[in-house]
Parts: structure tokens; C-alpha cells; sequence
């Protein structure tokens, strides 16, 4: 079975993927450079704020994000994570995620 490719959609917050990054380094049980996980990062920080949008005052980032969701797509991901330095919604920061994943997947499946 080939080894699954992780595409990171970063940018929402450079130091948050920065920081996820590092986290996946540090936790893959690896004893040499070859034994790491495949990721691919694109960190895209022009992606509209998400919070002002979300609020109804700002710039929808979906367009933007589904863009750089399709790129990692197209360089090889198999599946896509994100990180964010923070996560605004009215109803809590689980339904920002959720949201965000929903659209995604919409936008993606189009």
C-alpha cells in the first residue's frame, strides 16, 4: 500500500503551520529523515481573514481557499489539513471548523 501524502493548507496564520509542522515532525516515530511523512505546504497567507467574513464584514475566503485546496490536490495530496492561528465563530470555534471543512468539501466535490 503506497504511503498516503499530506497537503497542509497553511497560511491562516503562517507561525500556525509553522507550528503544525513542527508538530508532525516531532511527533513521527521516525529514526531517520526517509521514515517522515510526505507533506506538501502550501502556504497561501493572501487567503481573506476568515473571522471578518464569518461576521459579515469582510472578503469570503472560500474561493481562496478552495483554490489552494485544489492546488495541493493537484501536486499530489491525498488528503488536506489546516491550521489557523485562530478559529472566530459566533457559535464557537467548533462550528468555524466545521464550517470550513463543510465548504471545502462542497467546493472540492463540484
Amino acid at each position: 500500500m503506497a504511503e498516503k501524502v499530506i497537503g497542509v493548507l497553511g497560511g491562516l496564520g503562517p507561525w500556525a503551520t509553522l507550528d503544525l509542522f513542527e508538530k508532525i515532525l516531532t511527533l513521527t516515530p521516525a529514526g531517520r529523515d526517509q521514515e517522515h511523512l510526505r507533506l506538501i505546504i502550501d502556504n497561501n497567507p493572501k487567503i481573506p481573514d476568515r473571522s471578518p467574513a464569518i461576521f459579515g464584514t469582510g472578503e469570503d475566503p472560500t474561493p481562496a481557499l478552495v483554490e489552494t485546496a485544489r492546488n495541493l490536490e493537484r501536486a499530489g495530496a491525498d488528503f488536506i489539513a489546516a491550521s489557523a492561528s485562530v478559529w472566530q465563530h459566533p457559535d464557537g470555534p467548533a462550528v468555524a471548523v466545521a464550517a470550513f471543512g463543510r465548504a471545502i468539501a462542497e467546493a472540492l466535490s463540484e
